[in-house]
């Protein structure tokens, strides 16, 4: 299990936060996606997590921080980026290289084998790694944080770039090692991979938490399926969709987007009526983030209270505050820069904030 509470990076004073206040938990036997988009925080607050930088806030493995850990290459494995594809030397080969980190560990190298079975790299160990493919060298760093038989799994954005057939073998590997007992916390940029691999969201905008949402809730709220309808006559076949009931709106110069009526029964309607079609194909598309009213409460750190301005694409409805009230935020007892925030430690009033944080941000 991971416990992270109150997660703070700040890079530089007069700056927002790269990370504000990051608190959530991670429990075994399940996938939690860290969601958001460039920016958002997602691989500073893994860095945190492992103590690669200097923060607020605090990250427990089972009970204990990373730098507690008797051996923590055996208790949780690490997918970073390190700044570029390669999974170790271009010359060097893969089995000789995953021996090698092997021995640092201090496992066998029968164990460096395994893994090249494992992630179904076998058949190249003897190549080197300047022939690896994206999806080959990602599968190898992969086989490096498993060397010790870690419990949980710490990765950011393992399928970024990948191959659909690279894609679907990582999520695959990374259910069946939840199921197996393992933890896993693995970032993303993208709702839709977020909705067919994880068993919970968490969402982050900004370095702020917006939403921590079981996977069914998630695809509810922030996921919205539709049909893509191309050909000659839209026009014609949106009048039609119209009057059964569906919602139609244009989507590129030939085509319509259709909520509503599924994808057969548009095939029917269209072929009753000779209209002919280019593409008839079902699709997710992500719904924006909804405007938070409060922000996440830990009930794990202290209080802060904070003032910034919100997302320009983010309206703020007339009943909702405006951006010069102060919102309640949690962040630990060290209170931050006030010229980097505005902020001003607060005594919270027993009825100014909720008895327990609340799972998503709803309307």
């Amino acid at each position: 299990m991971i416990q992270i509470t109150g997660l703070t990076k700040i890079y530089r004073r007069g700056r927002p936060p790269a990370l504000l206040d990051l608190t959530f938990d991670t429990r075994p036997g399940a996938v939690t996606a860290l969601l958001g988009a460039e920016g958002a925080g997602k691989t500073t607050a893994l860095r945190l997590m492992v103590e690669l930088e200097r923060g607020q806030g605090v990250t427990l493995f089972d009970g204990r921080t990373y730098r507690r850990l008797r051996r923590p290459e055996h208790e949780v494995g690490v997918l970073l980026p390190a700044g570029r594809p390669l999974a170790g030397h271009p010359g060097r080969r893969a089995r000789s290289h995953l021996r090698m980190l092997a021995g640092a560990v201090g496992v066998p190298a029968r164990r460096a084998d395994e893994l090249l079975e494992q992630t179904r790299l076998a058949a190249v160990a003897g190549h080197r790694l300047r022939s690896f493919s994206p999806g080959m060298h990602r599968r190898l760093a992969l086989a490096a944080a498993l060397l010790g038989s870690p419990g949980t799994l710490l990765l950011d954005c393992p399928t970024e770039d990948l191959s659909p057939r690279n894609t679907d073998w990582f999520h695959s590997f990374l259910r069946s090692f939840a199921a197996s007992g393992g933890t896993v916390l693995v970032t993303t940029r993208t709702p839709q991979e977020a909705s067919g691999l994880a068993d919970r969201v968490v969402t982050l905008d900004r370095g702020r938490l917006l939403a921590d949402q079981p996977v069914a809730e998630f695809r509810r709220t922030r996921l919205h399926p539709e049909v893509a309808v191309r050909g000659p006559q839209m026009a014609r076949l949106a009048d039609l969709l119209v009057e059964q009931g569906g919602q139609v709106r244009r989507d590129g110069g030939a085509g319509i987007a259709v909520s509503g009526v599924g994808r057969t029964e548009i095939g029917e309607l269209a072929y009753r009526h000779g209209i002919l079609l280019h593409e008839l194909a079902d699709r997710v598309v992500e719904q924006p983030i909804p405007y938070p009213v409060l922000p996440a409460a830990s009930g794990r750190s202290g209080h802060v209270r904070v003032q910034f301005q919100p997302a320009a694409h983010s309206p703020i409805p007339a009943d909702r505050p405006s951006p010069e009230q102060a919102l309640d935020q949690t962040l630990p007892d060290q209170a931050l820069p006030e010229q980097t925030l505005r902020a001003a430690v607060t005594t919270p009033q027993p009825d100014s904030r909720p008895d327990s944080r609340p799972d998503h941000w709803s309307e």
